[in-house]
């Protein structure tokens, strides 16, 4: 289990991907905060890259075997 922590750049791997990292469903945020049970990643948009896991907006529940770090 890799040890996320805040502003940690992160990419998601979703299920249907089968781990190819350069699956075109794949996106990279940054987290924001984490939990016993999740991590809390902000994602890039088309209209913004987040940087440091303080900007902003909502950030998505994720599960930790789906991201890897970047």
């Amino acid at each position: 289990m890799n040890d996320f922590k805040h502003g940690d750049t992160v990419r998601y791997i979703p299920n249907h991907a089968n781990g190819d990292a350069q699956h075109p469903a794949c996106q990279n945020g940054v987290v924001s905060s984490t939990n016993d049970n999740w991590v809390f990643v902000k994602y890039n948009c088309l209209a913004c890259t987040m940087f440091t896991g303080d900007e902003p907006f909502t950030a998505q529940a994720t599960k930790r075997e789906n991201l890897i770090m970047r």
